[in-house]
Order: C-alpha cells, then structure tokens, then sequence
C-alpha cells in the first residue's frame, strides 16, 4: 500500500471536494485499492498515522452513507471494513436522500414566509430535486440496461 499513498492522498482531495473529511476521504480510497478491498479498524489507524477516534469518525460517516459496510469472519470480533460502490447507488437511497432535500428546502421556504430572492432561490433548488426524483427511476433503468448490455457483449 506504500506504492500507493501519494495516489491515495490525490485521489482523497477530489473525494474532500464532494463533502467528505479528509480522513473520511482517505479511508475510502484506501478500502478502494488495499489487498482484498478490506481492511481492519486496526489497519486503517496504523496505515494513516491518526487518532483512533478520526478514524471511527470516518467509518461512522461512510458507513451512515453507504459508502462502505462492515462484517466479521470466523466469528472474530475484529470488524472488516469494505467499501461499497454499486451499493451507494441504490434507487432508494438515492429517492429517500432527494426527498429528505426538498423537503428541507420546503420548510425552510414556508418558515421564512418572505418573497425575496433567497426563497426564490430556495423554489428553484426545490424544484429541480423534484424533477430529479421524477427523473431518477429512468436514470436507474437505462443504467442496469446498459450493465446488462455490457456484461452479455463481454
């Protein structure tokens, strides 16, 4: 894993640009591209350097996003982590996240009860995760499809 820390630390910053911390960040990578695409708490502490609880933090932060999921083996107590990729894309983690959104946005439009720009912003914001929660079962569809077609033509 060595070979790959600068790459990690590279890859981590795009990661940080979509909301992640930067632990968070590196953790993902990492369980991306370590042996067996898993690794131990343990592992994970040592291979950065930080504090066991930056680290728990992380995984608490990827895991309540489906961004990667733990089990243990053999009746172990030490906890494996993994990353998950397709798993994160679930339609209906996806639906539930898109209305837990504009739903938000909503209430705050009807709590500030002004007509100004903002609320006018906040509309617009609204509207658009709506049309994406129309949108996204077609989206969803033609992407299974096209992992079908790929995998028959493979």
């Amino acid at each position: 894993m060595e070979n790959y820390r600068d790459r990690i630390e590279k890859l981590s910053t795009a990661m940080e640009n979509l909301g992640l911390t930067p632990v968070a960040a590196r953790v993902y990578v990492y369980l991306l591209l370590c042996e067996g695409h898993q690794a131990t708490f343990e592992q994970i502490v040592e291979y950065f350097g930080v504090s066991k609880s930056a680290v728990s933090n992380a995984i608490k932060m990827l895991e309540a996003t489906k961004m990667i999921s733990a089990k243990t083996m053999g009746g172990q107590r030490k906890r494996y982590f993994s990353a998950n990729v397709v798993s994160m894309f679930n339609e209906d983690t996806f639906t539930a996240k898109i209305k837990v959104f504009f739903h938000t946005l909503d209430e705050i439009r009807s709590i500030r009860q002004t007509d100004d720009e903002l609320n006018q912003e906040l509309e617009e914001v609204s509207m658009l995760y709506k049309m994406m929660l129309v949108e996204m079962p077609l989206i969803f569809e033609r992407w299974k499809r096209t992992i079908a077609l790929n995998k028959a033509s493979s």
